[in-house]
């Protein structure tokens, strides 16, 4: 069987054979068996019957000939051409009645092989063994579909004619072979699909693995839905969720060098270099935040692709069935994955692109946003996110129509109202401690401020829609003793001052120089953080799918000049018996807020409205 046999003697170590972790893995160039430059014959293996039928894992003779038996085609198997491998697996699948538990080992070197690029006979003959060694033992079933996942993610390193990244017709020859195999699986043994999950999981690539083993294994991923409908909202989650990891690794310095780079070569981001392995390796000199820029690049084009096909025919129409089914999906995966994700850079614009197939969607979107603001029960962090969210939208989607965006001011400047109307008399010094009790307030003003300085073009354009503003009754916000315009983001609130003086819908300035004068102005920086999701896009290979047909540019934010103001004194509009707690004037910031759900005062948040 073999050209090197462990001696016969008693005095034998079989720790040699069988000490590392596992005799699957090469440990180096010495394994128990081989000498490195001979190759095995697989006619020898004639009798593989006979010898599993009488291995003894208890005799070591017996283990020292069935591990051999295993390192030969682990070592070899990459040598053996097509007729010898058809062979190895006719005489394995002559033995599946015999290859319980105790021959393990011989069921996972068989199905280690690579077989999904081989010619027809060998794809299948290894599919015909896999599912008849999973029917009669389904504790196989396992590894059989985890060995098959794994397959997902392969790169042919020597592969040239890649069109936009995706595979080439040679890797999805051999991805064809492997989803028939697994289809076949899973109708034999419908139990199977949570182990198919669980495996998705395991083997998705690590966040640092090559961009094109990335895009390879989702591509896969998504080709699994055509055949298991039923499984679309698990894979899609765990697809979002392992590019929210590599989304939120990408930092700032990277994302502006991407929007400085416009004529930036798409060709020359994704190149690669090959191992002599054939393998994919990363370019040593290519800084990490590139590579993940570059792998959730190619991914969402490829997302992108993906639900536009599902909720379009041929012709381009809407497929309206499938796209409500889609939503919802889609909705719970939001809300799970990308919502509770603080200072993520693309990831949000999977559901930004699938909102711009119909108005109803994006209508019906900002109504859950504005929901998920108002709901008591939610954690004032994710409230808070909700309103960034819907700013950022209302203000960035071209498909929003003045009416939906009307109605969603109108809905957060009541709920601004009552609130100030349900706590503002109680409100007597202004420190920590009652900031931290109405974060979702000042959220919810910020959202409202940020609309208005954006929209404003579309929202005062007519005496009619002056009119719909004027009863808003911003200045019933602005001069509250909660004081939002201390919190919120300094540079919204000067363009919300200039917008509404210009329009003289409210007058801001005297008391933003009041708060200026008694409080460090750091506090309304820190206190609250100023997250508007859908900033520009910039990702190079994927941004034609968005801009500019999908997004709304808008000029970046400046500090608008003020005019000289008097600030010797505190201005009338400050309630009189308000006071101001001296830590607000020492302390250069409040309690900052953790995203994921706590303050650094504590965990129970108190809501009041």
């Amino acid at each position: 069987m073999s050209s090197f046999r462990a001696p016969k003697s008693t005095d034998y170590n079989l720790n040699n054979s069988i000490s590392s972790p596992s005799i699957l893995k090469k440990c180096g160039k010495q394994t128990i068996n081989n000498v490195p430059g001979r190759r095995v014959c697989f006619d020898l293996f004639k009798n593989l019957k006979l010898l599993l039928i009488n291995y003894d894992s208890n005799n070591k003779n017996d283990l020292i000939e069935y591990n051999n038996l295993i390192c030969d085609i682990r070592d070899l198997a990459t040598e053996i051409n097509d007729n010898e491998l058809i062979k190895l697996l006719k005489d394995a699948r002559n033995c599946v009645n015999i290859l319980n538990e105790n021959l393990t080992l011989f069921v996972k070197v068989i199905l280690i092989l690579k077989w999904m690029n081989r010619s027809d006979d060998v794809v299948k003959e290894y599919r015909l063994f896999l599912l008849n060694v999973c029917t009669a033992y389904s504790y196989h079933t396992q590894f059989a579909i985890e060995q098959l996942v794994a397959c997902f993610s392969h790169v042919d390193g020597t592969t040239c004619d890649r069109v936009n990244c995706m595979p080439s017709q040679e890797e999805e020859r051999g991805f064809l072979n492997v989803h028939v195999t697994l289809e076949a699986l899973l109708k034999a043994i419908p139990l199977a699909k949570d182990l198919l999950i669980s495996a998705l999981k395991k083997k998705f690539p690590y966040k640092t693995n090559s961009s094109y083993s990335h895009l390879h294994y989702i591509h896969n991923l998504l080709y699994i839905v055509e055949y298991e409908p039923n499984l679309r909202k698990n894979i899609l989650s765990l697809i979002i969720n392992k590019l929210v990891e590599i989304d939120v690794h990408i930092p700032k310095n990277e994302l502006d060098r991407l929007e400085s780079n416009i004529n930036i070569d798409i060709e020359d981001i994704f190149s690669m270099d090959v191992d002599d392995g054939g393998c994919i390796k990363v370019d040593p000199n290519k800084v990490e935040e590139e590579h993940f820029s570059d792998t959730l690049d190619i991914c969402l084009k490829r997302i992108f692709i993906y639900m536009k096909t599902v909720c379009h025919n041929s012709n381009g129409s809407l497929l309206w069935d499938s796209t409500k089914l889609f939503y919802h999906d889609l909705l719970s995966i939001f809300e799970s994955e990308i919502l509770p994700t603080y200072n993520s850079s693309h990831i949000q614009y999977v559901i930004y692109y699938f909102l711009s197939f119909k108005i109803t969607l994006a209508e019906n979107f900002s109504n859950w946003l504005l929901k998920k603001c108002c709901d008591v029960s939610s954690p004032s962090t994710l409230r808070q996110a909700a309103a960034g969210y819907l700013a950022s939208f209302l203000c960035r989607a071209p498909f929003i129509t003045n009416n939906v965006l009307k109605n969603m001011l109108f809905e957060i400047s009541t709920w601004c109202n009552k609130y100030i109307n349900s706590v503002d008399k109680s409100v007597r010094v202004v420190d920590e401690e009652l900031l931290r009790w109405h974060a979702v307030f000042y959220s919810m003003c910020q959202a409202l401020f940020y609309i208005i300085s954006f929209r404003h073009q579309d929202l005062m354009d007519n005496k009619r829609n002056l009119r719909f503003m004027e009863n808003l009754n911003l200045s019933n916000i602005v001069t509250c003793r909660l004081s939002p315009l201390r919190l919120c983001c300094s540079k919204v609130v000067d363009r919300f001052a200039y917008i509404t003086k210009m329009y003289q819908l409210t007058y801001c300035y005297v008391v933003m120089d009041g708060h200026i004068r008694v409080t460090d102005q750091s506090i309304k920086d820190e206190w609250l953080y100023s997250y508007f999701p859908f900033d520009p896009y910039v990702l190079p290979r994927s941004k034609n799918m968005i801009i500019p047909d999908l997004y709304r540019d808008i000029d970046s934010i400046k500090s608008c000049q003020k005019e000289e103001r008097y600030v010797d004194k505190i201005p009338s509009s400050l309630p009189e018996n308000m006071d101001i707690s001296p830590s607000m004037v020492l302390s250069p910031s409040p309690a900052r807020t953790d995203w994921l759900g706590q303050f650094a005062y504590g965990n129970n948040t108190q809501i009041l409205f």
